[in-house]
């Protein structure tokens, strides 16, 4: 019935995103301004926040914060009105030597576009005079052109087509600022309002997911409106002693511009980059120029981004861009710099509501997959290197213990559930142990590259600053590792032979092939010291019940552990299973195992007292 009703729940989900989206679009006019004023709330509320408990009421801390942040912002776009108005007249000045760099630049490329320009204009001033050719079986009378004169604009149509757009901004502007002050004064009613109309029966999602979302947003102005000063005042400051007119200009444009995601920097440094080549006669400027929009990108990017900023939008990289796309085909020029906030909206709302989990999934930054389940897909998409890089990777932050029982035992875990199951065939199925033999011997080999100290000939471990030298029935201490029943066993006991391959024992891990019946016989003659009995998951509890019931009274109960790798829930409902004596030692990692080993050969370890380095001083 669930697979039925799966794709009307597609059509379903598709169909509302279809509605969302119109409505979004059909409805910009009002949604822009609101969503402004919500994000430029969330950007001054910890300013009011601040205020209020430094003893300021709530409206005056409101009407500090508001007056002072438009007043900045209305200055900053004043300045950058009066620089603009500066330049306009001496943009021509400048105009030779642009061409000038740009002939130099490529000289070909320009002498072939200046040649197809003027054929252009000469077939174009060519064109009215010729008219047109004279088709056969025309009569040869000339024609004539018909020029259609518009009516001269009315002096209301001029003055509404020059400040139409103007007094469209200040309307816009105005309300928003109306808005901020309204969300300010009463943000703690509105936010309640919120959560009771949507968060009926879902106080807690509701609550979570709004905090979230807050707490993300405004995180993410704040920093990043301190990140684009630090970026826009050296550029001011910087582009003043290179020599670039209006460089106060061009500081305030590369604040706002750094607040479109990642191609904001290239977007501010295109036009300062283009005035220095313009007014410089030669190339030192504009290499100035580019070297420190470089170098302030390299810098706050890789230095004080990570550290001030980090990851705590939790979205994409490529999600960003794509998300810059749509708003920007939404929105316009205002979704381009909204598309971040919105995202991140969108993102907080897939991982608290589970309808949506998908804009989680495409969204987020973190792994869907965990980092078994990686390796394991890897290897059944037959990307063995790409597996081994994964190990590789997780080797790098871990010991080899913790990879083995983290990654390696749960992806071969995975494997034999999917064998179990018929979900791979016996191809696949070679290859995916296959390959995890083939890593796990690269790892068993480096780490039996490791020195090992030596004493008497007999390998030693040092505890308390004492040697510790192994005493036995044989010349060591005999460990065997017996697999269960099949492949995956066997494989989960070389693991944990390569554990136990510096620590002076003698390992050997027998076979899947050989025969319960013979094991008895195999453990008399090499004096096994210590029986390990690995077992892999989903079958692990029966088959380790087997073996135990083979080797119950023939081999001592308190030195046989049985390894029920990837085990979960309580182990004593596992030890019940497996039905095996209460001497028995069960464990389900490797790292477990090794402890318990140790501890069962403990007995057989002598201590002697570590020789003397040095000679007592004479008296």
């Amino acid at each position: 019935m669930a697979a039925r009703d799966q794709p009307g729940r597609l059509v379903w989900m598709l169909a509302s995103i279809a509605v969302v989206v119109a409505a979004l679009y059909l409805a910009k006019g009002v949604l822009v301004p609101l969503t402004l004023a919500v994000l430029l709330s969330f950007l001054l509320s910890p300013v009011c926040d601040w205020l209020e408990r430094r003893g300021l009421g709530r409206i005056p801390a409101v009407f500090a914060t508001v007056v002072v942040g438009f007043a900045v912002f209305g200055a900053a776009t004043w300045t950058a009105v009066v620089q603009m108005t500066e330049l306009a007249p001496r943009l021509p000045e400048y105009q030779r030597n642009f061409q000038a760099k740009l002939h130099s630049i490529n000289h070909t490329l320009s002498a072939a576009l200046n040649k197809v320009t003027q054929t252009a204009e000469e077939l174009d001033q060519d064109l009215p005079s010729n008219g047109r050719a004279r088709e056969p079986g025309r009569h040869s009378d000339p024609s004539y052109a018909v020029r259609l004169i518009p009516t001269p604009a009315s002096p209301m149509q001029v003055l509404s087509g020059t400040f139409g757009t103007i007094l469209q901004v200040l309307g816009s502007a105005g309300v928003v600022i109306l808005l901020v002050v309204f969300f300010l004064v009463r943000r703690e009613d509105l936010r309640d309002r919120f959560v009771h109309l949507i968060g009926r029966g879902h106080l807690t999602v509701t609550t979570q997911t709004l905090e979230d979302a807050a707490t993300r947003v405004s995180r993410y102005l704040t920093t990043q409106f301190l990140l684009n000063l630090s970026f826009g005042v050296p550029v001011a400051v910087g582009l003043y002693f290179i020599g670039v007119p209006n460089a106060l200009l061009w500081g305030i444009a590369a604040v706002a511009f750094r607040f479109v995601p990642y191609i904001g920097s290239m977007i501010a440094a295109a036009m300062p980059i283009g005035l220095a080549m313009a007014i410089s006669p030669d190339w030192i400027a504009p290499l100035l120029t580019l070297g420190l929009f470089v170098a302030l990108e390299l810098v706050i990017s890789n230095i004080l981004e990570p550290w001030l900023y980090g990851k705590h939008t939790g979205v994409s990289a490529v999600a960003v861009l794509v998300a810059a796309v749509f708003w920007t085909w939404l929105w316009g020029s205002i979704g381009l710099l909204l598309a971040t906030p919105l995202t991140v909206c969108l993102l907080v709302l897939g991982k608290h509501v589970p309808q949506l989990s998908f804009l989680n999934i495409l969204l987020g930054n973190e792994p869907v997959f965990e980092l078994q389940t990686r390796v394991y897909q890897r290897l059944l998409a037959g990307d063995q290197e790409e597996a081994s890089e994964l190990v590789e990777e997780a080797l790098a932050q871990s010991s080899l213990a913790e990879v083995y029982d983290t990654v390696l035992i749960p992806a071969l875990a995975l494997a034999e559930s999917d064998r179990r199951r018929g979900d791979i065939d016996e191809g696949r199925q070679k290859f995916i142990f296959q390959s995890l033999n083939d890593t796990i011997d690269d790892l068993g080999e480096r780490r039996q590259e490791l020195p090992a100290q030596q004493v008497n000939g007999d390998a030693v471990e040092t505890h308390d600053g004492a040697d510790v030298v192994i005493m036995s029935t044989a010349e060591k201490p005999c460990i065997l590792l017996l697999p269960a029943r099949n492949e995956a066993d066997e494989i989960a006991a070389t693991m944990l032979a390569h554990l136990l391959a510096t620590t002076g024992y003698r390992v050997e891990t027998v076979s899947k092939t050989v025969l319960a019946g013979e094991l008895v016989n195999l453990i008399a003659q090499r004096q096994a010291d210590v029986v390990c009995i690995s077992a892999m998951p989903p079958a692990a509890a029966t088959h380790a019940r087997y073996l135990c019931r083979r080797l119950q009274g023939k081999f001592p109960a308190g030195r046989l552990i049985v390894g029920l790798w990837n085990a979960q829930g309580d182990l004593t409902k596992a030890r019940t299973r497996i039905d095996c004596e209460a001497a028995v030692r069960v464990v389900t990692t490797l790292a477990q195992a090794r402890e318990q080993i140790q501890v069962v050969l403990q007995p057989l370890l002598v201590r002697r007292e570590p020789p003397h380095s040095f000679q007592g001083k004479a008296s």
